[in-house]
């Protein structure tokens, strides 16, 4: 595999088990969060989307307005920010497929951010950025009593092998 196939295929792991966090929270429960200062359900999941729509379009189209960052008024329903992601996700795998290995090691500027980053660097930070809010809705799906999905890979609701091997070996 190249880096760009091996990037491309944890970035489509990764958000399947994101759309399985929507997926699984009722329409409800997207409003709900632990704390009066904390972020709701649906504004962590659309802080994600709103971050890979805002950094795809700024390095790839020189594109950095921040209002794509602002939460709306009112937060999308389940089904539009689902769909929202696949818009996101799909411009995004088009600017992704079309790089070359060498593309990779490019100085990518952003603004208020290191300016010597490579492209690469700037790819798995959005990456990492995915993986932290989906930990801290993890937290959230426990304290509103339900198993979150398994973080790494896209398994049937309620698969956990690691929660089962923690059972095997006396763990909670």
């Amino acid at each position: 595999m190249t880096e760009i196939e091996v990037f491309l295929e944890h970035w489509e792991r990764y958000r399947s088990v994101t759309l399985q966090c929507i997926d699984l929270l009722e329409e409800a429960e997207l409003g709900w969060r632990p704390q009066p200062e904390a972020q709701s359900c649906a504004q962590q999941l659309l802080h994600i989307v709103q971050n890979e729509d805002y950094f795809i379009r700024g390095i790839f189209e020189g594109d950095w307005d921040t209002e794509r960052l602002r939460f709306p008024r009112e937060m999308p329903a389940k089904e539009a920010l689902r769909r929202h992601y696949v818009e996101v996700r799909d411009r995004t795998l088009a600017r992704l497929r079309a790089l070359g290995a060498e593309d990779l090691d490019r100085p990518t500027p952003v603004p208020r951010g290191p300016t010597d980053m490579p492209l690469r660097w700037w790819l798995w930070l959005m990456l990492e950025h995915e993986v932290h809010h989906k930990a801290q809705l993890a937290v959230y799906f426990r304290l509103l009593n339900k198993v979150p999905p398994y973080f790494a890979a896209p398994l049937p609701p309620g698969d956990r092998p690691d929660v089962r091997k923690r059972a095997e070996l006396g763990g909670v």
